[in-house]
C-alpha cells in the first residue's frame, strides 16, 4: 500500500455520468443546492461538488417545465459520496420549492430509513422558518413521517412486498440501498407515480451485487448511453468500458490509493486516508473494494437478453408521431394487473397509454378512434378481458392468432436490428424492451409475458400495432390529421 502521507482529495466528478437529453434550465438544481446549503442539510456544511453534480444531473428541466430525468441513480462507496445528504436536499426542495404533495422514502432496512428520517427532522427542528410549516412529526414504528400544515407529506418506510401500496400520486419515490432493490419492491410502490404529472424516482446505493438486477439495468443503460430520461452518476474505483454491448471492467487493487481518489469524493474532506487504511485492514481486499470503492459484482442474467440497449438506442428519433393510416393494439399483463394501448404506422411505435388494471382500456380506445380511426388488434390468449368492452363500442377487434403473434415478434426484432423502428424513448417501453425475455414457439419465438422480470405489455402492444399497420388492408383511411399521442 502507498503511504498514507498521500493526502490527495477525492475526485468530485463521477467516473460514470449519463445525462438526460433536452435540458433547457438548471434553475431548479441551483435553487435546491442553495436551499440545502442555507439550512445545513449536509451536517451543517455546504454540499460537496460531487453532490452538486448529481443534483444538476437530476434536476434539469425541459422547456415545458417538466423534469428532463424521471429516473435518477446515484451509486458510490458507503459514506464516500454523501448520497444521503443529496437525497435530503432533494426531499427538502420537493417540500419547500416544488410544492410536492407526497414523497415516499424507502430503504432496505428499517434502521436506514429511520436514520434518514431523524436527520431531516433535525433540519426542520433547527430552523423556525421550517418548523412553522410542520403540522406534526410521526415517530411511531412504520409511521415515520413529516406532515405539513399545507397537507404535504414525507413518508419513510422499510421496503417489503407491500410497502408503498395504498398511496396515490407520489411526486417523488426514493429507493435508498438500491443495490438490494427488487422488481417486486418497485411493483409495490412504483405505480404511485402514475397519476402524478411530473414525478421522479431516485435510486441510491453502493456497489451492485450479482443479484442487483434493477441497479445493473440502470448502470448498463448509463454505460451504453441508452437511458432516455435517466440521470446516472457513479463514483467507483473500477475502470469500465463498453464494447459491442459487452461491459469490460478492470477492478483496482483494493490498496491502490489512486482508486481511493477516483471512487471516494469525500476522501480528505469527511473521510480520512488513515480511516480508509484502518477499514481496509479490518475488511480485507474483497469487502473493502465493494463497500469503499464501489466495485460491483459481475452482472447476472444477461443470457436471456433479446434486444440490446445499443440496438434499441439506435432507433431513437425523439418526437414520434405515427402518420395515418395507423393501427392500434391492446395488451394486458398477466392476471390483468395492467394494460397498454399502442399505435403504429408500421415504422413509428408509440405507447398511447399504460395504466394499472383494464377497466380504462375501452374508454381510451374510443377516444383514440374518434381522433384517428384504425383497426384494433388484440391477442385473445393474453388479453381476452378487453375484447368484449371494445366490442361494446361497436368496434370489432382483430384477434391475433398464435402464429401471427410470433410473426409480429420476429418482424419487430428484425426491424429493430435493421434500424427500422422509430420510437421516442418512452420510459415504460424502454424498460420493457430492456427486460423482455422470449419463449420458443415451434421454430420461431414470441415475447414471454410471464417470465420477463417486468411488465412488458407496452412492448407487446407496440409489437402487435406495428404488425397490424403493416398487414392491414391497403384501402384503410389515409386522409386524417396528425395526432399528438399521449
Amino acid at each position: 500500500m502507498r503511504s498514507t502521507l498521500d493526502e490527495r482529495l477525492g475526485e468530485t466528478q463521477p467516473v460514470i455520468l449519463h445525462l438526460p437529453p433536452n435540458v433547457a434550465s438548471l434553475a431548479a438544481a441551483e435553487e435546491t443546492i442553495e436551499l440545502a446549503n442555507r439550512f445545513g442539510v449536509a451536517n451543517g456544511f455546504d454540499l460537496c461538488e460531487s453532490q452538486n453534480v448529481t443534483l444538476r444531473a437530476a434536476l434539469g428541466e425541459r422547456a415545458d417545465g417538466s423534469w428532463a430525468a424521471t429516473r435518477i441513480a446515484n451509486f458510490g462507496p458507503r459514506q464516500g459520496t454523501g448520497k444521503n445528504d443529496t437525497i435530503a436536499a432533494r426531499e427538502l426542495a420537493g417540500l419547500i420549492l416544488f410544492g410536492e404533495k407526497l414523497i415516499i422514502h424507502t430503504a432496505h432496512e428499517f434502521p436506514t430509513a429511520n436514520e434518514s428520517f431523524l436527520r431531516l427532522v433535525a433540519v426542520f427542528e433547527n430552523f423556525d422558518e421550517l418548523r412553522t410549516k410542520v403540522a406534526r412529526i410521526r415517530y411511531a414504528n412504520g409511521e415515520q413521517g413529516i406532515e405539513f400544515t399545507s397537507g404535504q407529506r414525507l413518508k419513510y418506510r422499510a421496503r417489503t412486498g407491500g410497502s408503498g401500496r395504498g398511496f396515490a400520486q407520489a411526486d417523488l419515490i426514493v429507493y435508498d440501498e438500491a443495490q438490494h432493490l427488487s422488481r417486486e419492491h418497485i411493483a409495490a410502490s412504483g405505480p404511485a407515480r402514475l397519476a402524478a404529472p411530473n414525478s421522479q424516482t431516485w435510486y441510491a446505493g453502493s456497489g451492485g451485487l450479482k443479484s442487483s438486477n434493477v441497479a445493473w439495468a440502470m448502470r448498463r443503460q448509463a454505460l451504453e448511453a441508452a437511458g432516455s430520461r435517466l440521470a446516472y452518476t457513479e463514483s467507483t474505483g473500477e475502470l469500465v468500458t463498453v464494447t459491442d454491448g459487452i461491459i469490460e471492467s478492470v477492478s483496482p487493487a483494493a490498496d491502490d490509493v489512486d482508486a481511493w481518489v477516483r471512487a471516494m469524493p469525500g476522501l480528505g474532506r469527511w473521510v480520512s486516508h488513515e480511516s480508509m487504511q484502518s477499514l481496509f485492514e479490518d475488511l480485507g481486499p474483497e469487502l473493502f473494494a465493494r463497500e469503499c470503492l464501489c466495485v460491483w459484482d459481475a452482472e447476472d442474467g444477461r443470457l436471456n437478453e433479446v434486444v440490446s440497449a445499443a440496438a434499441w438506442l439506435a432507433n431513437l428519433t425523439g418526437e414520434c408521431r405515427p402518420v395515418p393510416p395507423v393501427a392500434y393494439a391492446v395488451d394486458v399483463s398477466p392476471y390483468g394487473k395492467s394494460a397498454a394501448v399502442a399505435v403504429s404506422d408500421g415504422l413509428s411505435v408509440v405507447v398511447a397509454e399504460h395504466r394499472p388494471g383494464v377497466d380504462w382500456v375501452a374508454g381510451v380506445v374510443a377516444e383514440l378512434l374518434e381522433e384517428v380511426p384504425g383497426p384494433v388488434y388484440v391477442d385473445p390468449r393474453g388479453s381476452g378481458a378487453v375484447v368484449q368492452p371494445i366490442e361494446a363500442l361497436g368496434v370489432v377487434p382483430v384477434l391475433v392468432s398464435a402464429v401471427q403473434y410470433s410473426q409480429a415478434c420476429g418482424g419487430f426484432l428484425a426491424a429493430v436490428m435493421a434500424k427500422k423502428v422509430s420510437h421516442s424513448g418512452q420510459n415504460v417501453l424502454d424498460v420493457a424492451v430492456a427486460n423482455a425475455t422470449r419463449r420458443d414457439y415451434g421454430d420461431s419465438w414470441a415475447w414471454n409475458r410471464r417470465s420477463s422480470s417486468v411488465d412488458i405489455c407496452p412492448l407487446v402492444a407496440v409489437t402487435l400495432a406495428r404488425w397490424g399497420a403493416l398487414t392491414m388492408p391497403v384501402d384503410a383511411p389515409s386522409e386524417m390529421p396528425l395526432v399528438a399521442y399521449r
